[in-house]
C-alpha cells in the first residue's frame, strides 16, 4: 500500500513511513475523484490490456497455452472503498483537461482531485494523466452504508521537497536515478490482482526525456524497500 503499511515485513511502530525532511516541502490538499471510479471503461483487464502489448510478445507468435494466459482476466474492478483509500507514500495522478467537470464543484476550489489507484486502468491510458503529488497523510475509506461518508475524505500531497516511497519497480534503484510513474511495469506481469488488493500506481527508472518523471532518487533500495526521493517541482 505504501511505505508505512504494517503488512511490510520491515515495518513496525518505529520504522514505518517517516518524513525525510520538511525543508522546502510544498503541500496541497487533495481528495479522491469519485468520477474516475464511475467512468472506468473496464470491469476486468487481461495481461495484454494491462501492459498495452509492450511486454507481451505478438499474438501471432503465441501458442495456445500462452494465448489463453495473455487473454485471461488478471485484474477485476475493486470495491470503491478499497479503490479510494490512500496511505502515505502513494503516487497520485490527476486527469488532464478536467476543469470543466469541476467548475461548479466547491471542493475543487480548495483541493485537487486525484486518484491513487491504477486498478482497471491499462498502460495506454497513461497519456491522459499527469503527476499530482505523493500522499503524505492517509484517507482510509469504509464500505458505504447508505448514510453518507463518516470519515474525512481530504488528505495532503507533497509536490515539492523530499518524500519516502516504496520501490515498486522490477529492479534496484540507485541514488541519482530519475524516477517516473507508471500504471504497469515488469513487476506486475502475471500477478493475480484479486489476491493482492487493488493495483497502485507504480514507479520505474525513467530517462531524461520521459514526460512522467516525478523526481530523483536520493538513496538505494532493492525491490520492495523504501527510499528517499527529491520531488521534481
Amino acid at each position: 500500500m505504501g511505505p508505512g503499511d504494517k503488512n511490510l515485513a520491515s515495518n513496525d511502530s518505529v520504522t514505518g513511513n517517516q518524513p525525510v525532511s520538511r525543508i522546502g516541502e510544498v503541500v496541497l490538499n487533495a481528495w479522491i475523484d469519485p468520477y474516475e471510479f464511475s467512468t472506468l471503461a473496464h470491469d476486468a483487464l487481461t495481461a495484454m490490456q494491462l501492459h498495452g502489448g509492450i511486454e507481451v510478445v505478438a499474438r501471432d507468435s503465441l501458442n495456445e497455452t500462452d494465448l489463453a494466459t495473455s487473454t485471461a482476466a488478471v485484474e477485476h474492478k475493486p470495491m470503491f472503498h478499497e479503490w479510494a483509500t490512500v496511505h502515505p507514500g502513494l503516487i497520485c495522478v490527476s486527469r488532464k483537461k478536467k476543469t470543466a467537470a469541476f467548475r461548479q464543484y466547491a471542493a475543487a476550489e480548495t483541493a485537487v482531485p486525484v486518484i491513487a489507484c491504477a486498478a482497471c486502468l491499462p498502460k495506454e491510458d497513461e497519456k491522459n494523466y499527469f503527476f499530482a503529488g505523493i500522499a503524505r497523510s492517509k484517507s482510509v475509506r469504509t464500505p458505504d452504508d447508505g448514510l453518507g461518508p463518516n470519515v474525512d475524505e481530504f488528505f495532503t500531497v507533497s509536490i515539492g521537497g523530499m518524500q519516502n516511497i516504496l520501490n515498486t519497480s522490477n529492479g534496484p534503484i540507485y541514488p541519482g536515478d530519475l524516477i517516473e510513474w507508471t500504471f504497469a511495469n515488469g513487476a506486475t506481469a502475471g500477478e493475480k490482482r484479486s489476491r493482492s488488493g487493488p493495483r497502485r500506481i507504480a514507479i520505474n527508472v525513467g530517462s531524461v526525456s520521459s514526460p512522467k518523471i516525478i523526481g530523483k532518487a536520493l538513496s538505494f533500495a532493492k525491490r520492495g524497500e523504501a527510499f528517499d526521493i527529491l520531488i521534481r517541482a
